[in-house]
């Protein structure tokens, strides 16, 4: 009974060396620090995404935004706007970690003057080498009608 005692420490000790992970994995991960809703007539959406990567090879690479909108009531045909943006991340230093802002002006974010539309954005990265984060998604953000 003493040796199995003895055991246990050592084993659990091995456990938690080698189950140590780094904070940081070679995918892209991002999230979202801040995000501003609701967006007043002629403001802008600006959310403040936060970036961690291994390799540090997020600079050129290209950031997705995708734009769902929630409202129930349809617009009318041939008003509404593109909702996949697809935009070049500027080259910077290899970084580890990070953070950007994305900014959409009310007047992309806007498409019914009868009532607010609601909207939900999904966000990824890819960086230069093809390594793709997972897809994360915004809280509702609300756009303010005129």
């Amino acid at each position: 009974m003493k040796i199995s005692h003895l055991l246990l420490p050592g084993v659990l000790v091995l456990l938690g060396v080698t189950c140590n992970k780094s904070k940081y994995q070679t995918k892209p991960q991002i999230s979202i620090e801040s995000i501003n809703s609701p967006v007043p007539v002629g403001g802008s959406m600006q959310a403040m995404l936060k970036f961690t990567q291994k390799d540090g090879k997020l600079g050129q690479g290209s950031f997705i935004a995708i734009r769902n909108r929630l409202n129930q009531q349809q617009l009318p045909p041939g008003t509404a706007s593109a909702d996949t943006l697809v935009s070049p991340i500027p080259e910077f230093p290899d970084k580890n970690e990070g953070e950007f802002q994305f900014t959409l002006d009310y007047t992309y974010l806007h498409q019914s003057d009868t009532q607010n539309d609601t909207i939900r954005f999904k966000f990824a990265v890819v960086d230069r080498v093809g390594n793709k984060s997972d897809t994360i998604s915004s809280p509702i953000i609300v756009i303010e009608s005129p």
